[in-house]
C-alpha cells in the first residue's frame, strides 16, 4: 500500500514537472491546468504517504532523514501553491517541482535505520530538524526565483526578448520574491543551527567538532547571512543576490545529501 502511494506520488510530481516545463516553452492554458492539477494531487498523495509511512515505519520528520525528505518535498510544493495565491508565478513551478520530486526520490532510498535516540538532547534535535527543514523549504523557493532571475537576465542581456523571455516574470518581481523567501527562511534556519549546536555541546561532541554535512550547513548559513547583510548595508540585489542564493541552496542540499548518504551506509 505504502509503496503504491509512493509510486503514485512520484508519477504525479513527474507529470507536473513535465507540464510546467512545456508550459514555460509555450503558452498553453491546458498545460497550466494540467501542471497545477497534477501538483495539487501530488501534494495530497505526498501527505498520505507521509502519514502512512509514519504509522507503518515510524518515519516521522523529526526521527529519520527519509521522513525529513518526504515531508520537505510536501512542504516545498505546498508552499509554492500557497505563494501562487499571492503572486501568480507559474514559471517557478518549472524549478520547484523537480526539486520536490528529487527530495521524494531521496526519501525512498534504502536506509540503515539510524534514528534519533531518546534521552539527552532528543527534544532539541527534533526541534533542530523542524526549524532547519522549514528553512530549507523557503530556501528552495528562493532558489527557484533566483534561477528564473538569472535566466531572465541572461536573455535580456543577449536581447532575446521573445519566447521564454515573455513568459518569465519581471526581474524586480523575481528579486523581491527571492528576498522575501530568504528573509523568512534565514531566521528559521538560524534557530535550527543554534539548536543543533546546543545539542552537540550537551552530548559532548564539541562545538567545532562537526561533520561534512554540518560544515555545509554552516556554509549555507554564511551565504544567506551575507546576502541579507550586503543588501542591508550596500544595497546588493539582483544578479549578486541570485548567485548567492543559488550557492546557499546548493550548500543546504549538500547537507541533506550528506545525512542521506550516511543513513544509507555510504558515509
Amino acid at each position: 500500500m505504502i509503496f503504491l502511494v509512493f509510486i503514485l506520488t512520484i508519477v504525479l510530481y513527474a507529470v507536473a514537472a513535465i507540464a510546467f516545463f512545456f508550459r514555460l516553452l509555450g503558452r498553453s492554458q491546458t498545460l497550466e491546468r494540467l501542471a497545477f492539477g497534477s501538483l495539487g494531487l501530488a501534494v495530497v498523495a505526498n501527505i498520505v504517504f507521509v502519514v502512512c509511512d509514519y504509522f507503518a515505519n515510524d518515519n516521522l520528520l523529526m526521527s529519520h532523514i527519509n521522513g525529513t525528505l518526504a515531508t520537505a518535498s510536501m512542504l516545498i510544493s505546498l508552499g509554492y501553491l500557497l505563494q501562487m495565491r499571492r503572486h501568480r508565478l507559474p514559471v517557478l513551478g518549472t524549478f520547484v517541482v523537480p526539486i520536490a520530486l528529487l527530495f521524494l526520490l531521496g526519501a525512498g532510498l534504502p536506509s540503515q535505520g539510524h534514528r534519533i535516540p531518546e534521552g539527552i538532547g532528543s527534544a532539541l534535535i527534533k526541534l533542530h530538524i523542524i526549524f532547519s527543514t522549514l528553512g530549507v523549504v523557503l530556501f528552495t523557493l528562493a532558489f527557484a526565483a533566483a534561477v528564473a532571475y538569472l535566466i531572465q537576465e541572461t536573455l535580456l542581456r543577449s536581447r532575446q526578448i521573445s519566447g521564454v523571455f515573455q513568459r518569465l516574470p519581471a526581474l524586480d518581481l523575481l528579486d523581491t520574491a527571492g528576498f522575501r523567501f530568504v528573509t523568512v527562511g534565514f531566521p528559521l534556519f538560524t534557530i535550527g543551527i543554534i539548536l543543533g549546536s546546543i545539542t552537540s555541546l550537551r552530548i559532548g561532541a564539541g562545538l567545532f567538532n562537526f561533520s561534512a554535512s554540518q560544515g555545509f550547513a554552516l556554509l549555507a548559513w554564511l551565504c544567506f547571512a551575507f546576502i541579507l547583510l550586503t543588501r542591508a548595508i550596500a544595497g546588493w540585489r539582483g544578479r549578486r543576490a541570485a548567485l548567492g542564493t543559488v550557492m546557499g541552496f546548493l550548500c543546504a542540499v549538500a547537507t541533506l545529501l550528506g545525512y542521506l548518504l550516511r543513513n544509507a551506509g555510504g558515509w
